[in-house]
């Protein structure tokens, strides 16, 4: 029976020496010493980019959230819920490029009296991957022409290495 050349069974041995399970009990997240949670480099970093609140003066007054570090995942929400329902606001989202910068990626149109995930403003994607991203978000219409004040909270969170 020919087994192949010698350099074909070492590298046979060598895959099955990586692959044999240990018999018995283990547990796999055990480490000889802790490792500081900032120097782990297993672990993504998951955390506040953007937190706030705004009140619009007019049509004309807008927000914008600029997120701008290292390739990152980009999560959060608007409160719309001190809106009435007749309130109108706008949101886009707009992206830099390798090509172009300030491109918009998706506009969307949405009434008071709900929050407003992620999902909602990208139609279905519960978050965009990118270095260089800006929400803009925008009171267009008003019941009473901005007579009562409506504060908008938004938070925008940030998933990293």
């Amino acid at each position: 029976m020919n087994k192949g050349p010698i350099s074909e069974q070492v590298l046979q041995a060598s895959i099955q020496e990586r692959v044999r399970v240990p018999q018995g009990s283990i547990d796999e997240g055990v480490q000889s010493a802790p490792v500081p949670v900032g120097d782990d480099t297993r672990l993504k970093k998951i955390y506040v980019y953007a937190d706030g609140v705004w009140d619009p003066q007019s049509a004309a007054d807008y927000r914008i959230v600029r997120v701008q570090t290292e390739a990152f995942d980009l999560t959060g929400w608007i409160d719309f819920t001190h809106a009435r329902e007749q309130d109108q606001f706008q949101t886009e989202i707009r992206v830099t490029m390798a090509h172009a910068s300030d491109v918009l990626l998706q506009r969307s149109g949405f009434q008071g009296g709900g929050n407003l995930a992620m999902m909602q403003q990208m139609a279905g994607s519960n978050s965009i991957s990118g270095n260089h991203i800006e929400i803009l978000i925008k009171q267009v219409y008003s019941l009473d022409s901005f007579a009562t004040k409506v504060s908008i909270a938004y938070q925008f969170i940030v998933e990293s290495r």
